[in-house]
């Protein structure tokens, strides 16, 4: 097997728009700046954020701009260019604990989120893009909906998917609107979690 060129040569290479070259140059990097990545996480970020996809966030990051890292710079380029990856981590997972740090002080914002989804998909669009992701959306709303509890399911459909009151839902489903008012809350929450978010219990009318 031939030997990989140095880390100028792959850079200049990647830069050029080589993918091979591209592919050997972060492989080289790809461990150390993975276990940066999750030691600087923790548990609490790594519980929300999986490192593989911060890694490859940054490795994103790092191919549209190689060309502002200079291995003349540095007496060791290797070293270098982990630093400078892990540097760009540090500002990507910064972004990630204020994105946090946001969700957790605002605890309406879930049920807003996934009730803003669920009107995305009664909205009118066109094109091919606009149809794949809505297709996406559905599919993976659907799923979520799926894993609901059945009495749960039953309430949010009747609540977003037919335009029902809470009184309504109540008098159809012979429960208090109290208890409605729960179980959307429950139904949010559990959407608000498999879709990605923070969960919630504020449900609006």
């Amino acid at each position: 097997m031939a030997e990989d060129p140095d880390l100028p040569e792959l850079i200049r290479r990647a830069s050029a728009g080589n993918r091979d070259a591209g592919d050997r140059l972060f492989a080289r990097a790809a461990d150390r700046v993975l276990l940066f990545i999750r030691l600087r996480l923790g548990q609490g970020l790594r519980a929300r954020f999986d490192p593989q996809d911060v890694l490859q966030e940054v490795f994103t990051h790092a191919h549209r701009d190689l060309a502002r890292f200079d291995t003349a710079g540095t007496s060791d380029p290797e070293r270098g260019f982990v630093h400078w990856l892990c540097a760009l981590a540090e500002h990507r997972i910064r972004d990630l604990a204020a994105y946090h740090r946001a969700r957790r002080r605002d605890p309406a914002r879930e049920a807003r989120d996934v009730t803003a989804v669920l009107r995305e998909l009664h909205r009118s669009g066109h094109g091919p893009a606009t149809s794949l992701v809505r297709r996406e959306q559905r599919d993976r709303l659907g799923a979520a909906i799926d894993a609901l509890d059945d009495a749960d399911r039953a309430v949010l459909l009747m609540r977003f998917f037919e335009g029902l009151t809470l009184e309504q839902i109540a008098e159809r489903s012979g429960q208090s609107p109290s208890s409605v008012r729960r179980a959307l809350g429950r139904a949010t929450a559990r959407l608000g979690r498999d879709l990605g978010d923070e969960p919630s219990h504020e449900v609006t009318r």
